[in-house]
């Protein structure tokens, strides 16, 4: 009887996972679209008029949608830039403003175009390997950001010596993507495999 139940539950198990993808997108959808319910709500208490609401939320989209094209084509934009030149004219902001700056830089891609280096870290102890964001870097020191499992965005700022850590070619969206997925989509798996291997071997020759 033991044995039956616990083949019924992995079955559960099985296939509540086989529609986690399902559900996750479900939650996503969810969350956006109370989220436009919200902000619709929100502008129609104030214009009064459904179609005005609807008319500057497409004006909104729009906004977004040519401010993105902006920054795709030439690198930034003008209106970006102004409210740029005014925050950080404004002491008491200034300072927040920035570090947003940098970490929407950071996801983005980089700043001025540049791609943020995804590394390997022995962290929080030796032979256990994460990957990890380098944001910064001064002479030998790294400033890394070793996101956590299931939600990339939070996570520690360590520091650690540049010769600590293991370079890759894996991509923000490649190593995010690793993170939210626990391990099931692992890319440069090859890669990442061979510089662990290669670790452990040299510490053991020495």
């Amino acid at each position: 009887m033991g044995s039956k139940a616990k083949l019924v539950f992995r079955y559960i198990f099985v296939g509540a996972l086989s529609l986690f993808p399902l559900i996750l997108v479900i939650i996503v959808v969810n969350y956006l679209k109370n989220m436009g319910v919200s902000a619709y709500l929100s502008l129609h208490d104030y214009t009064n008029s459904a179609g005005v609401t609807v008319f500057l939320m497409m004006g909104v989209v729009t906004m977004f949608a040519l401010l993105g094209f902006s920054i795709e084509k030439y690198g930034r934009s003008i209106f970006v830039a102004a409210i740029d030149s005014t925050f950080e004219k404004i002491p008491a902001i200034r300072s927040v403003y920035s570090v947003s700056k940098k970490l929407a830089a950071m996801l983005a891609g980089g700043e001025d175009g540049t791609k943020k280096e995804v590394v390997l870290v022995e962290y929080p102890k030796e032979n256990v390997w994460v990957p990890a964001y380098l944001l910064n870097r001064y002479e030998n020191i790294c400033v890394l950001f070793i996101p956590t499992s299931p939600n990339p965005t939070s996570g520690y700022t360590v520091l650690v010596d540049e010769k600590l850590t293991k370079k890759t070619t894996l991509t923000l969206q490649e190593a995010s993507s690793f993170i939210i997925s626990m391990g099931a989509d692992f890319p440069q798996k090859e890669e990442v495999s061979a510089l662990i291997q290669t670790h452990q071997t040299s510490a053991q020759v020495h």
